[in-house]
């Protein structure tokens, strides 16, 4: 059920004339009140509600407890004798009430994180604190910290796992008050998941088995294992998942995992990594049996994962939908506790998913999965891989595609985005994505505003100028924006043509010009800029010496021009204080790219 109650807010607070004034000046009645057994979380947020409220005021509320006299002026944290008559159980796990009175303000939160959640909400929504990255916080400075009476503020959310997976959110303070949830880069796991995906080596290590025991291991063509690799070089280990003793590992396995790790609700079961070209699920005569009567290799997959979730009734099992295993099974149905990873590795960029016809298959099988289960998790992909720096004018079909994905169905995300250090807009994306997963209906353009007002400040106009420009002229183009490509696929008619790149660096010119005074709001634009000069130096490796705008050619010399030399060192040199770590995916540090760029520019000019 998704609740629309920040227009019942509006109405509210519009037919009330009364305030309540929680600090005027140095003076206030109120403290803050939770319940002598509040637990972790409930602290927390009357912690940071204390905090917070004296950054704007410079008061510190007292904290006491439910059990001391109650007051006349109360601010209310989490389920107290105090109460309100919102049930907990109402607001889920995330969700949140925010009530005020005359005298009185109240925020309860859901089983987990909702009360801060609340909290946050309270500060951002009412008093104008923003936080639109871990080092750019911003709050007002106020002589009379003072709110609506009458506001019944109950937030609930759609969808119950939300992750942007980008490198900001691994600070905590970032990703709670944005409501997202965490995932370590490196071991895939995090407080809710045990294991996260592409986990049948570690569950059935194949090192560790092949050798005794190739049965298994997934029979293609006729051959298992090393057999494969020697002619497969997308090859990765996967399993027979009709092998009862493959199934027994599993239990035995995941099981002593689990006790490692009591209070992680999801564990992957999941095949591994492959190359789009091959098909390398199980082909034995018992898989493929399976498989013929569900019409989808996903067939043999359920089948294996409803005996697992069996045994794990208090566990929720995820499996993935993808490459080979994404069509829905027609012939078994996911158990209640089988979480449905779907991912949406082959779809485009450049339009709404759901208005692509060329990926008909993939609107096809979401609809069938959400026919099986209302236990989707959707894995979207929302950076260029093979090119992390690069331009990547998606910001359009955010919106539109995460209300496609929860319409149908979807109440999971993880919008894998850059989890390395930097990247093109990596400040901008993730607070947009998160902002949607919690409410896909925001204002988006509204949104996007508000943050390139606070974190651009005065060069905002112009970095939105180039954002609206780059978008308009790659739906112009026709090209399509794909998750692995490069710059120079959309050089030559498209949105990175030389004329649009004059443009646009008039555009951060002018940026530039209108924060020159201010040194941190400068660098956060030349930050945004870098995306423009890895496009030219990646133009220009396509080109070669015809790339004009960074070669010269005199009397059959060819040369490189000096404001290239210098960008180049520029580039470099804001690449390291940014710390950014890879230009692409788990390749590339930003050194090791610039010395190879001195080599190609270096190669050219020798012949």
């Amino acid at each position: 059920m998704k609740y629309r109650w920040l227009f019942l807010t509006l109405m509210v607070m519009s037919s009330c004339s009364k305030s309540l004034i929680l600090t005027n000046g140095s003076n206030t009645n109120f403290v803050i009140v939770v319940s002598r057994d509040a637990g972790e979380i409930e602290l927390k947020a009357a912690s940071e509600f204390q905090r917070l409220l004296a950054l704007c005021s410079t008061v510190e509320l007292p904290i006491i407890k439910d059990d001391e006299k109650s007051g006349s002026h109360e601010i209310v944290i989490g389920n107290t004798n105090r109460g309100i008559s919102q049930k907990v159980d109402d607001l889920q796990r995330d969700g949140f009430t925010i009530q005020t009175s005359s005298k009185k303000l109240f925020i309860q939160g859901g089983t987990e994180k909702g009360c801060l959640y609340g909290v946050y909400t309270f500060f951002e929504t009412y008093l104008g604190y923003r936080c639109y990255s871990p080092s750019v916080f911003k709050y007002p400075a106020l002589e009379q910290v003072t709110v609506p009476a009458g506001i019944i503020d109950t937030q609930v959310p759609v969808n119950l796992y939300r992750n942007t997976y980008y490198e900001i959110t691994n600070d905590p303070f970032y990703a709670d008050w944005h409501k997202l949830k965490t995932l370590n880069a490196r071991s895939w796991d995090s407080p809710e998941w045990g294991m996260f995906v592409h986990t049948f080596n570690r569950l059935v290590p194949y090192n560790r088995y092949y050798n005794d025991h190739p049965e298994y291991f997934a029979m293609v063509n006729g051959k298992r294992g090393k057999e494969l690799a020697a002619y497969l070089p997308g090859w990765r280990p996967q399993l027979c998942l009709t092998n009862p003793d493959v199934l027994q590992i599993v239990l035995e396995n995941l099981g002593a995992m689990m006790k490692e790790k009591p209070d992680a609700l999801y564990w992957s079961v999941s095949q591994g990594d492959s190359d789009e070209t091959f098909f390398l699920n199980c082909t034995c005569d018992d898989c493929a049996a399976l498989d013929r009567e569900s019409e989808s290799p996903s067939g043999s997959i359920i089948h294996f994962i409803n005996k697992v979730a069996q045994h794990f009734p208090d566990k929720m099992i995820s499996t993935l939908a993808y490459r080979y295993s994404r069509i829905p099974p027609k012939a078994i149905i996911p158990a209640p506790n089988v979480n449905i990873m779907l991912c949406t590795i082959e779809c485009d960029r450049h339009i709404p998913i759901e208005n692509d016809t060329s990926v008909a298959s993939f609107h096809s099988d979401l609809e069938g999965w959400s026919k099986l289960t209302d236990n989707i998790l959707m894995w979207d992909y929302v950076v260029q891989f093979h090119n992390l720096l690069a331009p990547f004018p998606n910001l359009r079909v955010l919106q539109p595609n995460i209300q496609y994905f929860v319409r149908n169905g979807v109440n999971a995300h993880f919008q894998q985005g850059n989890i390395s250090k930097g990247g093109e807009f990596c400040e901008l994306r993730p607070y947009l994505i998160a902002k949607l997963l919690w409410d896909p209906d925001i204002d988006f353009q509204a949104v996007m505003t508000d943050f390139l007002e606070g974190y651009y400040e005065d060069a905002a106009p112009y970095i939105a100028q180039y954002i609206h420009l780059m978008h308009d002229e790659l739906e112009k183009s026709g090209l399509k924006l794909i998750i692995y490509a490069n710059p120079a696929d959309h050089a030559q008619d498209g949105f990175l043509r030389r004329e649009l790149m004059d443009q646009y660096d008039s555009f951060f010119d002018q940026a530039e010009n209108a924060v020159m005074d201010k040194p941190d709001v400068l660098e956060r634009v030349k930050t945004a800029r870098l995306p423009l000069i890895y496009s030219l130096f990646e133009i220009a490796k396509r080109n070669g010496a015809e790339e004009t705008s960074v070669f010269i050619h005199t009397d059959g010399i060819i040369s490189v021009r000096p404001e290239i030399l210098k960008k180049l060192e520029d580039f470099q040199q804001l690449c390291s204080k940014n710390g950014l770590q890879t230009m692409r995916e788990g390749r590339w540090p930003p050194d090791e790219y610039c010395e190879r760029l001195k080599s190609f520019l270096i190669s050219v000019t020798n012949n």
